[in-house]
């Protein structure tokens, strides 16, 4: 799936099975990226995890890791 345009539905071109890529999200976050998180954290959650719960994690993750490479080095 090209993540070069803007998605506006969440369906893949050719694919009758809506895309668990929420449309707005940056393009580093891929469907690969959310199964993956969703295959590695679901064996710790008693309930089943969303795409959207998933993109929760991914996101909190890049904002901690934005604020660790940027901080000062003195």
């Amino acid at each position: 799936m090209s993540r070069s345009n803007p998605k506006k539905d969440c369906v893949a071109l050719g694919d009758a099975r809506p895309s668990i890529v929420p449309a707005g999200l940056p393009d580093w976050i891929t469907a690969e990226l959310i199964e993956e998180t969703i295959r590695v954290w679901q064996p710790y959650y008693a309930s089943i995890l969303t795409p959207e719960e998933a993109v929760t994690m991914i996101q909190s993750v890049g904002r901690l890791y934005q604020a660790i490479s940027s901080g000062s080095s003195s």
